[in-house]
């Protein structure tokens, strides 16, 4: 026997939910919203009681909201990206690969991401920007050499931050390394390095030039202590301010005579994660801010002061068109000459008699260095030009320079800077001074 069924009423069900804002009637047990139906509360909708704070926490004033990078209505990973099916999809995808592993993720301002930004500067106004472009980047003043002073027995704070390399005796270098970053960056390794002079240090020669190397700690860039501090890093003391350090290189540096201690120091400070070298090859100072230079050559002499220098052109990565050129600069054009005087307030003026300056050809490197120190002063600028133009080709070269003054006087210096364009730009420099003992 069939049975008649009647038809089920629904139950009204009022509802409070949030997303009304007023009292309404729903004939389901789920809300609108797809949340179960909040019943009011007799004699109506009360907002729900305040929550206790939870034990140990407080409240911290801020006076403004914490910085988030900015964002765009189109996502990073969409800009500039090809039509589905182009060929071009696949190449540009991995380009966009390539970016993230060599500059990380792009958030924001670099300076005001949560990473560290590690620093050797290449002058004292230096904030990092790079690439280096119409400034002496090769004189570094985070780069010191004390002579005559091994590094087992070095103190860690240098005795001097203007030395000069002595040949065939012990040195130890030091370097500055500063973290403008908002977040700490812990084992940083610092490289030291001690190059033939050169006019274009890359890393082929790296493994022959390599002193030592160390790691240190620094913390973020608002961290600075009021006077120095010994901290006990990953591989030995040295001294820091918070964001900022000066480490010594744990092993004893030995310039070769055959250039008279007259070279190319370079300091490279990374850490590999997060702030790390855009390239592991890359020796460039104009280039990065993880490397500095300090490619000077001081001779202090009465009458005459004279130097002949051969300098190394480096390896080149392409054939192309090259210039070397010799310029004379004035001696407060030189920050570095702070340092050697141990002086802010330097007083030093050219020379009022003539100086003779300039290069010789260029020749296949290994060729003997002529010294034109024995040719008569009357003769030595007939045979220099102040510039050389060449075709460099695949074969390492070196170019030869010569300079000399007469009758220095005290307070008399005179700066004299090489410097290598490659295709129009600095690739390198050479800086040397000439002064009065």
């Amino acid at each position: 026997m069939k049975k008649d069924y009647a038809p089920r009423k629904h139950t009204p069900h009022e509802c409070c939910c949030g997303c009304h804002g007023e009292v309404v009637v729903h004939v389901t047990t789920m809300c609108d919203c797809g949340k179960p139906v909040r019943p009011p509360r007799k004699p109506g909708c009360c907002p729900p009681p305040d929550l206790e704070p939870t034990p140990g926490t407080v409240n911290l004033p801020q006076d403004e909201p914490p910085f988030h990078a900015p964002t765009s209505d189109l996502p990073p990973w969409k800009e500039g990206k090809p039509p589905a099916g182009d060929p071009g999809e696949v190449p540009w995808f991995r380009g966009q690969i390539g970016t993230i592993q060599r500059k990380g993720p792009r958030f924001g301002p670099r300076k005001d991401e949560f990473l560290p930004y590690l620093l050797v500067r290449f002058a004292s106004g230096d904030r990092g920007a790079r690439p280096v472009v119409g400034a002496p980047f090769w004189e570094s003043p985070d780069i010191y050499v004390v002579p005559d002073q091994e590094a087992a027995t070095a103190p860690l704070m240098p005795a001097t931050t203007g030395g000069i390399a002595r040949a065939n005796a012990p040195n130890t270098l030091y370097a500055h390394i500063w973290n403008l970053g908002k977040a700490p960056a812990y084992r940083v390794r610092v490289e030291f390095y001690g190059f033939n002079p050169s006019l274009g240090i890359n890393y082929v020669d790296a493994p022959g030039a390599s002193v030592g190397a160390t790691y240190i700690d620094l913390e973020n860039r608002f961290t600075l202590f009021p006077q120095w501090q010994v901290v006990d890093g990953p591989s030995g003391p040295y001294l820091s301010r918070g964001c900022h350090a000066i480490v010594r290189c744990p092993q004893t540096w030995f310039p070769g005579f055959v250039n008279n201690g007259h070279e190319c120091l370079v300091v490279r400070a990374f850490e590999p994660f997060l702030d790390g070298l855009t390239d592991k090859n890359q020796f460039s100072a104009m280039a990065d801010r993880h490397v500095a230079q300090r490619n000077i050559a001081v001779v202090p002499a009465a009458s005459p002061a004279t130097i002949d220098l051969a300098l190394d052109l480096g390896y080149a990565e392409a054939p192309d068109e090259a210039e070397v050129d010799v310029i004379l600069d004035a001696p407060n054009s030189m920050e570095w000459l702070q340092l050697y005087m141990q002086d802010r307030n330097i007083s030093l003026t050219p020379p009022t008699t003539p100086v003779v300056a300039g290069l010789l050809p260029p020749a296949i490197a290994g060729a003997r260095l002529p010294e034109l120190k024995e040719v008569p002063f009357e003769s030595r600028r007939s045979l220099l030009r102040p510039a050389e133009r060449f075709h460099r080709g695949c074969d390492p070269l070196r170019i030869f320079f010569h300079a000399s003054a007469q009758n220095l006087r005290a307070h008399q210096a005179q700066v004299l800077r090489v410097r290598q364009r490659v295709a129009g730009d600095v690739i390198g420099g050479y800086t040397v001074v000439l002064i009065r003992a």
